[in-house]
């Protein structure tokens, strides 16, 4: 009796030929198995230290918080000085 089949879930993902392909190499360079990069990937997810949001949700919101950066310091994004207030002294 195996008491692994116990306690472990299996998992089936669809993957696209080329991200397979890519991560079994990787994983290969680095001596481990897809599962075992899976496992790590999902126990990392559950213990919220993963986001999944998209590089443009990130994006946006780094664009946020830079207007938001602007705003507080009193700076207007696409002010341009007249040359006399450039060199006003």
């Amino acid at each position: 009796m195996h008491i692994y089949c116990d306690y472990v879930k299996n998992l089936t993902l669809s993957l696209d030929d080329a991200v397979y392909h890519a991560a079994r190499v990787e994983a290969a360079k680095r001596r481990t198995s897809l599962s075992a990069v899976v496992r790590a990937y999902l126990q990392t997810f559950a213990q919220g230290k993963i986001s999944l949001e998209s590089a443009e949700e990130r994006e946006r919101k780094e664009r946020a918080e830079l207007v938001r950066l602007f705003r507080e310091a009193n700076l207007v994004l696409g002010y341009k000085p007249t040359r006399e207030k450039s060199y006003e002294r």
